[in-house]
């Protein structure tokens, strides 16, 4: 950390500190002032309060008294009921009783607040309970002798003694309260000024020390702080000398040194990066310029087999159209031989489909893609297989080989020449698979949803696990013989049914025998599957090149 080995003398968190706590403990004194303040107040006010309630009861025990009395005197005589004086005087009395326990009450209290003062002030205060005793007692006598009273003229001589002899006491009762209504205002005005005082001296401690903590602190680190924000920017805009000041004792001059060494470790390395860089600007030009020479090798490569697959297309495509034309001429002049015409009709057919597939090579010699286009559209499957079936009877009967069909209508959509040339290529790699005398079935039919094809033969088979790895290009079996293999074939006869949203699967050994034959080997059987209508149809980009 930065400030780990700082003197505890130069650290700006310690000035900091101090600083903060010295301004502080001045507000924590102003407030402790302040709240004794108010605290004493409270208390002088409470005093006037309860000097200023003594005062309104000794007025009410003085009423009180003055009814009595007068009570008393409108009650004597001869005209007022004995029962009459006495019940009215009982109430007046009751009153002034009330009066007497609501001011014993008072001057407990009073009395009672002034256990913690002086000696003097308790003995003051207890002279009022005296006085108080001295009235209560005045009255008593006053009551006996009203009792006593006869006439009219011995009632007014016993109040007028009670008079000149009550009036003193509730008189000074009434004075001593007011003295110490007067003391308690003079407190509060005397504690007033005094805070106002004391308030004004701690907002000028509080304002100078402000002052000194911005002048001596606040303000030189914001400056060192400045510096080293401006520092920093310049840093990030690539200017590895700040500049900094260094040998300051304090956090701020070991931040310093910090970023000084900093921007020199900054400054090596964007010497290394730009190195770096300009290596790598090296090395992206040379690749650059070996790709674009690959890709010029690789264009010519591919113009080249443009070109390879046009010269082969017309290359072949003359000698098919003369095959073709004289297999025309042969077939419609005047020729007994019928097997004569039968040879040129299929050397016609084969020369049309061997024409098809130039077309097809050429197409994708042309195209972008490579991809070779099929044309679907509904045709019976079973057709598509009776075709197939011709195309391979020669050949059949070349190796003695029967060929047996069970052709039921089955609807697809497709395209029609090329599943006959997948049909026709399974059916050749069943023949080159079949021995002398032996039997390949192909059937169709349809379950309802799809088209099926089926090619079964009893030939020697497939061994185990064999029979997903010869639908891969150029794949042979283990047991084959030459020329025997199934090679491209069913590389691309998966290719066109798959294109075409169907499906195909290689059985070996096969699930059953051709009709009239018997699993002599253990026999292959193919099955394809073709959707029935358009909208089955998975319009994909697969392509074959």
């Amino acid at each position: 950390m930065i400030a780990e080995h700082v003197p505890i003398w130069a650290s700006l968190r310690l000035r900091l500190l101090l600083g903060a706590g010295l301004i502080a403990a001045v507000a924590v004194a102003a407030a402790l002032l302040a709240g004794l303040g108010i605290a004493e107040a409270a208390r002088m006010i409470e005093r006037s309060a309860s000097a200023q309630q003594r005062i309104d009861l000794l007025s009410g025990l003085s009423a009180r008294v003055s009814d009595y009395a007068l009570v008393a005197v409108e009650t004597a005589g001869p005209d007022v009921p004995a029962e009459a004086r006495r019940a009215r005087l009982t109430s007046a009395s009751a009153r002034v009783t009330d009066a007497f326990s609501q001011m014993d009450r008072a001057v407990g209290a009073f009395v009672a607040e002034a256990q913690d003062a002086a000696e003097a002030e308790q003995m003051r205060r207890a002279t009022q309970s005296l006085g108080l005793a001295r009235m209560r007692a005045q009255y008593s006598a006053l009551e006996r002798n009203i009792d006593a009273a006869q006439d009219g003229g011995g009632l007014r001589a016993h109040l007028d003694g009670f008079a000149t002899q009550f009036s003193p006491l509730i008189n000074a009762a009434i004075n001593e309260a007011q003295r110490d209504r007067a003391t308690a205002r003079r407190a509060v005005t005397e504690l007033r000024d005094k805070m106002v005082g004391t308030a004004l001296a701690a907002a000028a401690v509080a304002a100078v020390l402000v002052v000194l903590f911005y002048l001596v602190l606040v303000r030189p680190l914001l400056g060192q702080v400045a510096r080293v924000r401006t520092a920093a920017q310049g840093i990030g805009t690539g200017q590895f000398n700040p500049g900094l000041p260094e040998g300051e004792q304090s956090e701020l001059g070991y931040l310093m040194a910090e970023v000084n060494r900093m921007a020199a470790l900054l400054q090596a390395r964007q010497a290394h990066v730009d190195a770096d860089r300009a290596e790598l600007n090296q090395i992206i030009t040379d690749r650059t310029a070996e790709l674009e020479e690959a890709n010029t090798r690789l264009s010519q490569i591919d113009t080249d087999r443009r070109r390879f697959f046009a010269d082969v297309g017309h290359e072949l495509r003359t000698p098919l159209t003369v095959i073709l034309a004289e297999s025309e001429l042969a077939r419609d002049a005047q020729v007994d031989a019928v097997d004569a015409k039968e040879s040129l009709s299929v050397i016609h057919a084969r020369a049309a489909r061997l024409n098809r597939r130039i077309d097809d090579l050429l197409r994708v010699a042309r195209s972008e893609t490579g991809q070779i286009e099929l044309d679907a559209a509904p045709f019976d499957l079973a057709d598509a297989a009776n075709a197939a079936l011709a195309d391979m009877s020669p050949l059949a009967k070349r190796r003695g080989v029967a060929l047996v069909s069970d052709l039921i209508e089955a609807p697809a959509h497709g395209d029609r020449d090329w599943c006959r040339q997948v049909i026709s290529g399974l059916i050749e790699n069943a023949l080159k698979k079949s021995a002398e005398g032996g039997i390949v079935e192909v059937s169709t039919r349809s379950n309802g949803t799809r088209a099926l094809a089926e090619v079964l033969d009893e030939g020697e088979g497939l061994p185990d696990g064999e029979a997903d790895r010869v639908f891969t290009r150029f794949a042979r079996g283990t047991r084959e013989s030459a020329g025997s293999g199934f090679g491209v074939g069913l590389a691309l006869a998966r290719w066109v049914v798959e294109r075409q949203s169907g499906s195909i699967a290689l059985q070996s050994p096969a699930p059953r025998a051709p009709r009239g034959g018997s699993i002599g080997g253990r026999g292959v059987q193919v099955s394809i599957a073709l959707p029935m209508t358009a909208e089955e149809v998975q319009t994909g980009s697969t392509g074959h090149d």
